[in-house]
């Protein structure tokens, strides 16, 4: 599973992100953070472990979709996961 939280004004890139990083990569979930109102300017990627895969409050921009999708990659491939399997039901 991967969160993002993000401030209104980034809903669209949240779900294009979403729909990229779905796509790319059958085992992986991508949902709103849940919680508190986000901060204002942030888009900040998570893995469900709390390893951050990109921050934009850090990085001072918003993600790349390819960035996003090679730090998830080696995030994945690091956790001895096959980023190309299909989901099982379990999410990453």
């Amino acid at each position: 599973m991967v969160r993002v939280e993000f401030d209104p004004p980034g809903v669209d890139r949240f779900i294009q992100l979403a729909d990229v990083l779905e796509d790319a990569f059958p085992s992986v979930m991508v949902e709103e953070a849940e919680g508190a109102d986000a901060r204002e300017g942030a888009f900040e990627v998570t893995h469900e472990d709390g390893t951050v895969l990109f921050s934009k409050l850090d990085a001072g921009r918003a993600p790349e979709a390819l960035e996003v999708l090679e730090a998830l990659e080696a995030k994945l491939r690091a956790d001895g996961e096959d980023p190309a399997a299909p989901r099982d039901g379990r999410g990453c």
